[in-house]
């Protein structure tokens, strides 16, 4: 009897890991302030360009029209958010099979970004912007696998930027 639970409690513990990671909880000290970031919604004249590719933990490079890319207002909530992602408020990546925290709160404007997928050669564009300070995140995730890159980038009006994402 003890054997079987012994072996029942194994064989629980082993199909709990394979293939996950603890997703800790992070409270976000700052508030999400939807006034800090009015100007994101307004037109402007900026714009930023760029390629994103991703490698992944087992060295497969990936890019093209499967990457989403998201332009996000800088704030201070979204500032330390990122900072626990991915452990810069600059630039890095993040690979999927570390996990991402859960944050508190989680405010439904924090998520209000402009969104773009790349194209076959990976490249982007978000036009139309006005001066600001951008963090520019791309996703890719496949098979179990990929993650993420975050950039942060500062325009003025009338700047055309041109970036390059990668982790490699």
């Amino acid at each position: 009897m003890k054997l079987n639970l012994l072996f029942i409690t194994i064989a629980l513990l082993s199909l709990t890991c394979l293939g996950q990671t603890t997703k800790k909880t992070v409270t976000i000290v700052n508030k999400f302030d939807q006034n800090e970031v009015t100007w994101f919604k307004k037109s402007g004249t900026g714009s930023i360009r760029g390629t994103a590719k991703f490698k992944s933990k087992n060295g497969k490079i990936r890019f093209g029209s499967e990457f989403r890319i998201e332009l996000q207002p800088f704030s201070a909530y979204s500032q330390e958010r990122l900072f626990n992602i991915y452990k810069s408020d600059k630039e890095g990546h993040v690979f999927i099979e570390d996990g991402v925290p859960k944050f508190i709160p989680d405010p439904k404007g924090y998520h209000d970004t402009k969104k773009a997928m790349c194209n076959d050669k990976g490249e982007f564009e978000f036009l139309n912007l006005p001066q600001g300070d951008y963090y520019i995140i791309a996703f890719m995730l496949w098979d179990n696998t990929g993650g993420g890159l975050m950039q942060r980038v500062k325009i003025t009006e009338g700047e055309a930027k041109v970036v390059k994402m990668t982790n490699f």
